[in-house]
């Protein structure tokens, strides 16, 4: 629907920015078929916001889209919600009464564009054990986290190294008050919006400018798309003889 709606908002002379938090691959059918239809549907969009480095390196490759307009604005956590001290505490966080129970957070995952398990952790006061994939390595400082290999030798390695050595030298309220002056909502909104008053501020794209871009899909697929612009085009400008624009 995201793609679909982009399409529209270009006919409509509606600024867009599409926002991506998902890691994909290249081989296998399913991103196959998802890359084919970010390339199809993306030529005309504002702007990409991406929550990591990596994330946006994938992407760009996935949807051949240019480097300029793709923006990296990382994820936050509502940091009352991880206060370890209860009677600072705003409100009652389940995850979080369940993360102070621990000194180390082992995280294992394969894939990853940000993981905001590993921040919630750390917002807890929990030293990190991670596996080192997509972009968790952009997410905290090295002191709070060891980096580990995708197998089981290297994450038993890395959480024996933390236990023996970081439990002790560990802060859990430093940590918290570093990562919360790290991340913070106002900052990813305020970022967001920066991007958003960047796009609107661009020139709309006309029908020819549009079908500049989709030259950029290649083989059946441009032709496809290049005749869905016109008939899509054409639908809209029926409708607007036909119905008027009731002042939109």
């Amino acid at each position: 629907m995201a793609n679909e709606a982009v399409t529209y908002a270009c006919e409509m002379g509606l600024a867009s920015v599409y926002t991506d938090h998902s890691l994909f691959g290249f081989d296998d059918i399913a991103s196959i078929i998802l890359n084919r239809v970010l390339k199809s549907t993306l030529p005309t969009v504002g702007a990409t916001i991406c929550v990591s480095h990596t994330r946006r390196d994938n992407f760009i490759l996935r949807a051949h889209m240019l480097p300029s307009i793709v923006h990296v604005i990382p994820n936050a956590v509502h940091t009352s919600k991880f206060i370890r001290d209860l009677s600072r505490r705003k409100t009652n966080s389940s995850v979080r009464d369940v993360l102070v129970r621990g000194n180390v957070f082992l995280n294992c995952s394969l894939v990853e564009s940000f993981c905001i398990t590993i921040l919630e952790a750390a917002y807890a006061g929990l030293f990190v054990v991670s596996t080192n994939v997509g972009g968790v390595s952009e997410v905290l400082p090295p002191e709070m986290i060891h980096h580990a290999d995708p197998n089981v030798d290297s994450l038993v390695e890395s959480l024996s190294c933390a236990i023996s050595g970081k439990i002790v030298s560990t802060n859990p309220f430093e940590f918290h008050r570093r990562v919360s002056q790290m991340y913070s909502w106002p900052r990813v909104a305020g970022e967001t919006v920066t991007v958003y008053d960047r796009v609107i501020a661009w020139p709309r794209l006309s029908l020819s400018q549009r079908l500049v871009q989709y030259k950029t899909v290649r083989h059946l697929a441009g032709f496809v798309v290049r005749y869905a612009c016109w008939a899509l085009h054409c639908i809209s400008l029926f409708s607007l003889w036909n119905c008027g624009n009731y002042g939109i």
